[in-house]
C-alpha cells in the first residue's frame, strides 16, 4: 500500500506539474509596448538607458519610436507580470527603493546581492506568460548600470525580435490562404503567405506583378521581379525602386525625405533596403505614410525581385505594422529546385 501511495503522489505531482506549464495563457499587450517598473526615484536614470536601449525610430513620415516605454510603479507589477515585454528595474540600492524591495522579492539572494562584477541584467523567457521576455535590471548605481551595455543591448534586441517573430507568426500566420499561396506557385514559380482577411488586389504574369492588402489600418504588398541580376550596382538599385514604384503604383509618389538605400542580405540572399514616406497624388483623397522595399537577387531562379509595403494608418502607430509587413515580406519562397 505504501508503495502505491507514493507511485500515486508522484503521478499526482507530475500531472499538477504539466497542467502548469502548460497552463499557462499567452502574453498580454501590444508588440511595440515595453512594460517598466521601477520607483519614481530611479525613472529619470532607467528611462535615459533604456531609451538608449531602444532608439530605433521609423518615419511615418513624423519619427515613430519601434518601442514604447510604458512606466508603472512596483505596486503594479502583479498587474503587469504577464505583460509580453516586462522590465522591472531598480538603480539607487536601499530599503526606502520601493523598486529594489520588489527586486528582493523576485530574485534569490545570490543574485540580488550581486557585486560590482556582476552583469546588472537579468533575462528570462515565458515567465509568467508564453511569448515573453521578462528582464531584471539590479545596478548598484549608474557605473554598474552601463556595465556590459553592448553586450546587453545586443542580447535584449535579439530576444525582443524572436519575440516579434514568435507573435506575429501565431497572430499571422494562423490561417493562411493556401489556395493563393499554390496559384502563385503555379503561375510565378515562386510563392508568399497571404494571411487570412488579406485581398488580392493584382496577380498579372505578364506585367510580373503580385499586389495583396489589408484594412484597418490599410496594409499593402507588393511584389515584381525581372531576370537576370541587376543589383550589384547601387545606381541601378535605385533606378529599379523609383521605376518600377511609378510604373505599378501610378497615383503614389514616393519621396526622397528620409529615403535611405542600404544594403544587406535578405534570407540570407544579396540585396538592398529602401525606406522612407509615400503620398498619393490623388487630388480627391490625400493619404500618405511609410514605406519600406527590399530588393534582392535569387541565383536559382536568376530573377531580381522587389518587394515593397506600404502603410496607411493616419494619426496612429504605423511602425509596429511596417514591421508586420516585413515579416510577410521574408516569409516568400523565390524559387523551389
Amino acid at each position: 500500500m505504501k508503495i502505491n501511495f507514493k507511485l500515486n503522489l508522484t503521478i499526482i505531482f507530475l500531472i499538477v506539474f504539466i497542467a502548469s506549464c502548460t497552463s499557462k495563457k499567452h502574453s498580454l499587450g501590444m508588440d511595440d509596448e515595453i512594460r517598466v517598473v521601477c520607483s519614481k526615484l530611479d525613472e529619470p536614470i532607467i528611462r535615459e538607458y533604456l531609451s538608449s536601449v531602444f532608439n530605433d525610430t521609423i518615419y511615418t513620415p513624423q519619427p515613430e519610436p519601434v518601442y514604447k516605454l510604458i512606466f508603472s510603479r512596483p505596486y503594479d507589477f502583479v498587474d503587469l507580470k504577464k505583460y509580453a515585454h516586462l522590465i522591472v528595474a531598480a538603480v539607487k540600492r536601499n530599503d526606502s527603493n520601493a523598486g529594489y524591495r520588489l527586486l528582493k522579492q523576485l530574485l534569490p539572494k545570490n543574485q540580488y546581492n550581486n557585486s560590482k562584477n556582476d552583469n546588472p541584467m537579468y533575462l528570462k523567457r515565458d515567465l509568467y506568460a508564453k511569448d515573453q521576455v521578462f528582464i531584471v535590471i539590479n545596478a548598484l548605481n549608474e557605473d554598474h548600470l552601463l556595465k556590459d551595455f553592448d553586450k546587453n543591448k545586443e542580447s535584449i534586441q535579439a530576444h525582443y525580435n524572436e519575440q516579434f517573430n514568435n507573435r506575429t507568426n501565431r497572430f499571422l500566420f494562423k490561417d493562411p490562404q493556401i489556395n493563393e499561396q499554390k496559384k502563385l506557385k503555379l503561375n510565378f514559380g515562386w510563392n508568399i503567405k497571404v494571411p487570412w482577411g488579406w485581398e488580392i488586389l493584382k496577380s498579372d504574369e505578364k506585367a510580373r506583378l503580385f499586389w495583396m492588402g489589408a484594412q484597418y489600418p490599410y496594409r499593402w504588398i507588393s511584389v515584381n521581379w525581372e531576370f537576370g541580376n541587376n543589383i550589384n550596382d547601387q545606381l541601378n538599385v535605385g533606378n529599379i525602386f523609383w521605376k518600377s514604384s511609378k510604373k505599378h503604383f501610378g497615383s503614389i509618389d514616393f519621396s526622397d525625405f528620409q529615403f535611405e538605400l542600404e544594403k544587406i542580405y535578405f534570407n540570407k540572399l544579396p540585396g538592398w533596403r529602401c525606406t522612407g514616406v509615400w503620398s498619393s497624388n490623388d487630388s480627391l483623397e490625400a493619404k500618405g505614410g511609410p514605406f519600406q522595399s527590399f530588393i534582392f537577387y535569387d541565383s536559382q531562379s536568376d530573377r531580381t525581385f522587389h518587394i515593397n509595403t506600404l502603410v496607411y494608418n493616419p494619426g496612429k502607430n504605423k511602425a509596429s505594422y511596417i514591421r508586420q509587413l516585413e515579416y510577410i515580406a521574408k516569409s516568400i519562397k523565390p524559387n523551389f529546385d
